[in-house]
């Protein structure tokens, strides 16, 4: 029995997009229970389900119905957080734990800040250094994994960063990265590629979920992209701890 997982950066795709509908196809294509799209909107998944979403001011203030961070599931939510730690960049996480057919899991939603994240000034909020806002969120992130069981723990999102060498981020902020997670979990997707890149879109599980089959879901459609980025897929399965 597996779980199956859809993360895609969609690229501020809405529900009226002309390249929605394609991109909704292609999630489909992988029938799954859980999926983790970021800098999308809420209503973007239309099909019968349960969604929840980050908090709609992101740095920027509120734009609409836009969210960074938006978690989707077969089944209902329960305890569900769109804070994380007051010290996170805001809007860029929310966690909650739904059941599925390995039982119930927390899966915890994130978007974390590109490179230039609020570097420039809007709204009178104080301009950020490059790397500020990643930075931050990553010490934000390490004291949220801290702080609770990581057992059936599935964390998901932009991670905006590849895994391994050639990272822009430089060896310092890989190590930050990496080190947000406690030990006992795995970056599945650290080595998942399409057409020679790297996915920066990451799936991390706890020491008591396997990756039994990681994929990509393109972002290519004729002579046009469907976003920036293309999507990620996994399936899981329960692995008994010894």
């Amino acid at each position: 029995m597996s779980l199956l997982l859809v993360n895609w950066n969609v690229e501020w795709a809405t529900p009226r997009s002309r390249r929605t509908p394609e991109i909704l196809r292609r999630i489909d294509h992988h029938n799954p229970e859980v999926v983790c799209l970021t800098e999308t909107h809420p209503q973007l998944l239309s099909r019968e389900g349960h969604a929840i979403c980050s908090q709609g001011d992101s740095g920027y203030g509120i734009r609409g119905d836009r969210r960074k961070v938006v978690l989707w599931s077969l089944q209902p939510w329960e305890n569900v957080d769109d804070l994380g730690d007051d010290s996170l960049p805001p809007g860029r996480f929310v966690s909650g734990v739904t059941r599925t057919s390995l039982g119930e899991v927390t899966v915890v939603g994130v978007c974390i800040p590109w490179p230039g994240s609020r570097t420039e000034a809007r709204r009178g909020a104080k301009r950020k250094r490059r790397w500020e806002d990643h930075d931050q969120y990553l010490a934000g992130l390490t004291r949220v994994l801290g702080s609770v069981s990581t057992q059936r723990m599935i964390v998901m999102g932009d991670f905006n960063q590849i895994i391994g060498p050639g990272s822009r981020a430089g060896p310092e902020r890989q190590s930050a990265l990496l080190g947000a997670f406690p030990a006992s979990m795995t970056i599945a997707t650290a080595a998942v590629g399409y057409q020679g890149r790297r996915t920066i879109d990451h799936v991390a599980i706890s020491a008591d979920l396997a990756a039994e089959s990681l994929g990509v879901i393109s972002n290519i459609h004729g002579e046009r992209k469907l976003s920036d980025h293309f999507g990620v897929t996994a399936a899981l399965s329960a692995r008994p701890l010894q």
